[in-house]
């Protein structure tokens, strides 16, 4: 059923739901953690918050489930909270309630929020708004997220092959995973459709924005912003960066998108303008090649966890 005062419903490449208060609307979404051991906490805080920016709304409250395996103690339950409170703080917002229990169900923790936010109602933004001519802009850099969860839990594994100093730099991007500014300072400057970039990384999104507005995308691979760590970590576990968990970045359309980079980089938040919505087709062009996107079957974190796990 359709209830009348849900102004987006469930759909593909819509991460929130848009209810009507009057002259405000609430905007929910909710989001697990289970690709993380470390920093899932503060992850789930800032994953599920990123999507309600990414509605041009103000995060407002959090709700958090914690489910964890037999045997855990109350460190573990202790390191996790305290992510969520230190998370909650930088945002400004309340922990509103929740649930937590052990449970044989669960082989490691397990955190899922569900963030509430509120926007003037007409001002939201959704991911299906694009249109053909839009440019499509990233924020910060792609592969933030998953690189500092494969830094942080495997640095072992890592450290043989990759220099110690690139490993702390990578584990730093997880400072770097909030896109809440990003989010409401594009919305005033006048955007189409936001997404913030999580599973599938930004083969993923880009595919996701551009079926879920019935038109096509074009992105130039070279003008996608990759910072060096990433691509050495991706490169060793040979797995593709465009496809890896990218929370922390935000992609964006807009009809001007100059005008909405210039907003981003006023506020220091690195934006850059990496292709143009078309009409129809989905392409990435990398060396004069026009290669058809295709939304990975599955998170490149998934594939590096299970690689290292069977090394």
């Amino acid at each position: 059923k359709h209830r009348k005062e849900v102004l987006v419903h469930s759909g593909f490449g819509e991460d929130c739901s848009v209810i009507d208060f009057g002259e405000t609307v609430a905007v929910l979404s909710t989001d697990p953690i289970t690709g993380a051991d470390k920093h899932s906490g503060h992850l789930a805080v800032f994953v599920s918050c990123n999507d309600i920016a990414a509605c041009g709304a103000k995060p407002l409250g959090i709700l958090i489930t914690l489910l964890l395996p037999v045997g855990s103690d109350e460190s573990t339950l202790k390191d996790v909270m305290k992510g969520v409170h230190t998370a909650a703080n930088e945002i400004g917002i309340e922990v509103l309630g929740g649930h937590s229990e052990v449970t044989h169900a669960v082989t490691k923790p397990i955190v899922s929020a569900t963030a509430l936010g509120i926007a003037n109602k007409g001002e939201y933004i959704t991911s299906s708004g694009a249109r053909p001519g839009h440019d499509v802009i990233v924020t910060k850099a792609l592969g933030l997220e998953g690189t500092a969860i494969l830094a942080s839990d495997f640095e072992k594994h890592l450290i043989n092959n990759i220099s110690k100093s690139t490993i702390e730099k990578a584990q730093n991007f997880i400072q770097n995973i909030s896109v809440i500014q990003d989010g409401l300072i594009a919305a005033k400057a006048g955007v189409s459709a936001m997404h913030d970039i999580t599973e599938g990384g930004f083969l993923g999104a880009a595919y996701e924005v551009a079926k879920a507005s019935g038109v096509g995308i074009e992105i130039i691979e070279d003008q996608l912003p990759i910072l060096p760590e990433t691509f050495q970590i991706c490169e060793f576990l040979e797995i593709n960066p465009l496809g890896l968990i990218s929370s922390g970045s935000m992609l964006i359309c807009a009809p001007d998108g100059k005008k909405v980079v210039q907003a981003l980089k006023e506020k220091n938040i690195p934006a850059s303008i990496v292709g143009k919505v078309i009409p129809q087709g989905k392409y990435l062009i990398s060396s004069d090649k026009k290669i058809p996107i295709i939304p990975p079957e599955r998170d490149e974190l998934i594939s590096a966890i299970e690689k290292i796990k069977n090394a």
